[in-house]
């Protein structure tokens, strides 16, 4: 009876808050909720994933990835020249690609953002994808080098210093990196290697374009010489855009809307006029707007019930489960010392070994989670990579992972201190977290204190290392081992484990250094190998399962796919009697 009354007591808060939506909602041919509220619009400052599904609407980048078979294929650019050792390219643009405003996309808008995008004011996580252009890695140490001189002169010395050196660094960008505009039309690069998957790499939102006209206004200089930008440039109506769709309407914590771009290239092939996509953080108001048709698309399904709805896609046409390109996984702080000064018993790989035997995955996946997610021991999903070897991390020992505790000194859990487990409080993390702890406790007897976070202060303790162990995920970005092992890299912005490693940075650079593709991979399997079973600063959970909900009567021509890559091409809205309820 307590259990009925609490899932009716959930249904009728879901109920008043999608009432409360109805109030509000954006006006729009095609609306959905994304996976989280969007944290920023900025392509060169994106890593989650809903904020990189909107990007994809209102930006082209040189290449764009196929949503049918998940490699690149042409965008912003028509014609693509590679020479014989496969580290010079050559990108044409198309005659007709133009933004939002009818201006021309020329060849500078894209090395203006790239090198925004590297920029020690404007950095971010996926800054480390254009290190590979030969020249910018020495450019962006220099700029920090000259940053950290001036920082360190008289407050007086200070802006003369920074004035001249701002100007030597954009003679020395144009001289050294070897990125340039040939033509308006054409765009010339050249890496520092071979990088099979390139294409992948432009197609992605840090590699957009930006419109320079209408960005750099918002450029501010601090006194060392940083350059940053007023955020502002990201709002309605203060920038333009190259893709399908550009930005009407952004409300904080309410949602977004898109309206089509006419100077689109391609623009015969979107039929839907206006997209809105809302912020709607409870999984079940969204499940109930959804169901009552004020959502047409759900990406994944996370409410309550949603182990409920796999069991019923067979019988219903508007339920999709699919397996996702990514891992869920939990980081492991790998840090000398915590956050507070005490010394981390997680430093040491026998601890993070004995962590990681001690899970049961098979337990979680068929008793919590209960979506037909496959257990995972590594972090790269296996068998979606064409060619990369098979390999095994470590399984559920609960022997092995006391016999680990104890070498490391703690025996039977015995002077372990007690274990912070981060976790963010939206979607089923907190009895993942649960669960998980209950193992640890009864196979290792260590304590555990869970600590449940809302996103924003979640992401901020995760990313400040505020946490012994954290719930992480991630996607793949692209076709390739790296895309997953790059991440727990020594100077990668997305190593939330404060990973250090030399034996595993070896077996990196020894892969990067192989071309030949079979021993490439072999290499890259080298070193995940001893990724998950040795240095384990990481525990592989498992790989996901979505459930993306949508009538394909009413949608017709949207799919679902590994990458989670969303393409409103082709795609055509009908009504109840399937009538066309898009723009011709």
């Amino acid at each position: 009876m307590r259990i009925i009354i609490l899932v009716l007591f959930a249904i009728l808060l879901a109920a008043v808050a999608a009432v409360a939506w109805s109030a509000d909602e954006a006006p729009a041919q095609f609306r959905f909720s994304g996976s989280g509220a969007i944290a920023t619009l900025d392509p060169a400052q994106m890593s989650w994933i809903q904020d990189l599904r909107i990007a994809g609407l209102m930006y082209e980048g040189l290449f764009a990835t196929d949503p049918d078979t998940l490699r690149p294929i042409p965008a912003c650019a028509e014609q693509i020249d590679i020479d014989a050792s496969g580290r010079e390219y050559t990108f044409r643009l198309r005659a007709d690609a133009r933004w939002s405003n009818g201006d021309p996309v020329a060849a500078d808008d894209f090395i203006f953002a790239w090198r925004r995008a590297i920029e020690p004011g404007t950095a971010a996580d996926y800054a480390f994808f254009f290190h590979d252009v030969e020249g910018l890695a020495d450019y962006v140490a220099w700029r920090w080098q000259e940053i950290n001189r001036i920082a360190a002169l008289p407050p007086s010395q200070r802006f003369d210093a920074a004035t001249r050196h701002l100007a030597e660094a954009d003679a020395r960008f144009a001289q050294t990196v070897a990125l340039r505009a040939v033509n308006p039309q054409t765009l010339h690069l050249r890496l520092r290697r071979p990088v099979a998957y390139w294409l992948d790499i432009v197609s992605f939102a840090a590699a957009y374009p930006l419109h320079r006209r209408s960005v750099e206004p918002h450029r501010r200089v601090g006194e060392s010489g940083i350059v940053y930008y007023d955020e502002q440039w990201a709002k309605p109506g203060c920038t333009h855009y190259n893709g399908p769709y550009a930005l009407s309407d952004w409300r904080f914590k309410r949602g977004l809307t898109l309206r089509r771009n006419s100077h689109y290239w391609d623009r015969g092939r979107i039929h839907i006029e206006s997209v809105a996509c809302l912020d709607v953080a409870d999984p079940d108001t969204a499940w109930l707007m959804y169901s009552t048709g004020r959502l047409d698309w759900l990406p994944s399904v996370e409410a309550s019930f949603a182990p409920v709805l796999v069991a019923q896609a067979r019988q219903r046409a508007d339920i999709h489960p699919y397996r996702a390109f990514g891992t869920y996984y939990y980081n492991i702080n790998c840090r000398p010392r915590l956050w507070d000064g005490r010394p981390n018993p997680f430093a040491d790989p026998r601890v993070r070994r004995a962590f990681s035997l001690a899970v049961d995955r098979a337990a979680l996946v068929d008793h919590v989670t209960r979506r037909g997610e496959p257990p995972a021991t590594t972090l790269v999903p296996p068998g979606v990579i064409p060619d990369y070897p098979s390999v095994e991390g470590m399984g559920f020992d609960p022997g092995r992972a006391q016999t680990e505790l104890a070498a490391a000194g703690y025996p039977g859990g015995r002077g372990f201190p007690r274990v912070r487990l981060l976790y963010s409080t939206d979607g089923p993390h907190g009895l993942i977290a649960e669960s998980i702890a209950g193992m640890w406790r009864r196979t290792l007897g260590v304590s555990v204190r869970l600590a449940g976070k809302e996103v924003q202060s979640f992401r901020e303790d995760k990313k400040n290392q505020v946490f012994m162990i954290a719930r992480a995920s991630w996607y793949g970005d692209y076709l390739d081992p790296t895309t997953f092992l790059d991440t727990l890299r020594r100077e990668n912005g997305n190593n939330d484990s404060a990973f250090a490693d030399d034996a595993y940075e070896a077996l990196l650079d020894a892969a990067e250094a192989e071309h030949h593709p079979g021993a490439r991979l072999s290499r890259l399997a080298e070193a995940e190998r001893y990724l998950v079973n040795e240095a384990a600063p990481i525990i592989p959970l498992y790989g996901f399962v979505h459930i993306a909900a949508f009538d394909p009567a009413r949608a017709e021509g949207l799919n679902v796919n590994a990458r989670m890559v969303l393409s409103l091409k082709d795609v055509t809205l009908r009504d109840n009697e399937g009538t066309s309820a898009t723009a011709d």
